[in-house]
């Protein structure tokens, strides 16, 4: 979705969520911020994360010395996580950090993350609490999901220019992302949320399609939260805060009868740079 929003030509900046970053041999790891980052590159891996044709000498080696090694970093990506865990370490802010990063990769759109300060995801399971990649990648996010937390987001702080941005944003999307793992964590900042809650003109584009989610567990994890299936669980998860969503067309008749919003159809199948952009030109109409 930022790709497409970023082929628009218009001032675009991207909030990601801080609740996946986690310390991985010793180097800050930020999942999502690096995805947005190197998908607005072209550089992004074939998975959808990661860089394109990266090797992974480093990550098998680390096998020799007994080391947990199921969280995979490629030798180019490397690069990237041992400057930001450097800079960290002389005391520039994650904001500052990103931008940086940003500039180094040439993009014109802000990538921007919620906070500066730790507010990380953890997952309540059947087994109890745990650490929020522990659940999506060492178990491969195989559990039921019965309870989130975002412990330090009643603390953090907005990091610079993010609620100037969403305030001042002629138009506020809440992309395809899962809802109560990617979008919630970024909501649970107080200030954040406020300024989502006070914007006129928000829309968010449902991750679903025939109610299961393309990749991932978006899915699952609404059910077993206890949110209502398909859309009407994605209009839940955002109660307050949208004044559109944005289905795909095979999936308008069903939500047309969610009560309180209006319900746009589209095609929302946008793996490809011109799928995304055609269906940011619509969002953008909005």
């Amino acid at each position: 979705m930022a790709r497409g929003l970023a082929l628009l030509g218009e001032d675009l900046v991207v909030v990601v969520n801080v609740g996946d970053d986690q310390a991985v041999h010793g180097l800050h790891v930020a999942p999502d911020f690096d995805t947005v980052i190197y998908t607005l590159a072209g550089v992004e891996g074939p998975a959808g994360w990661g860089r394109a044709k990266d090797t992974f000498h480093f990550n098998d080696e680390l096998a020799r010395f007994g080391i947990d090694n199921r969280f995979r970093l490629g030798d180019t990506d490397l690069a990237l996580k041992l400057y930001r865990t450097m800079r960290l370490e002389e005391g520039a802010p994650l904001s500052t950090i990103a931008g940086e990063i940003a500039s180094a990769f040439g993009l014109q759109a802000a990538v921007v993350p919620a906070s500066d300060d730790p507010s990380p995801t953890e997952v309540r399971i059947d087994e109890g609490w745990i650490g929020f990649q522990e659940y999506f990648v060492l178990r491969a996010h195989r559990d039921e999901v019965r309870e989130l937390r975002f412990p330090g987001a009643d603390r953090a702080v907005p990091a610079s220019g993010v609620v100037e941005a969403v305030r001042g944003a002629d138009l506020v999307v809440l992309g395809p992302s899962n809802p109560p793992l990617s979008i919630w964590p970024i909501l649970a900042i107080g200030d954040i949320r406020a300024a989502v809650e006070d914007h006129p003109r928000v829309v968010c584009v449902s991750p679903l399609i025939g109610g299961k989610a393309l990749k991932g567990p978006a899915d699952s994890v609404m059910a077993s939260l206890g949110l209502p299936p398909g859309n009407e669980g994605v209009a839940a998860s955002y109660e307050g805060l949208i004044d559109k969503l944005v289905v795909h067309h095979s999936d308008a008749e069903a939500s047309s009868r969610i009560p309180g919003l209006e319900v746009v159809a589209s095609d929302t199948m946008i793996a490809e740079p011109s799928a995304a952009g055609r269906l940011a030109e619509l969002v953008a109409s909005l």
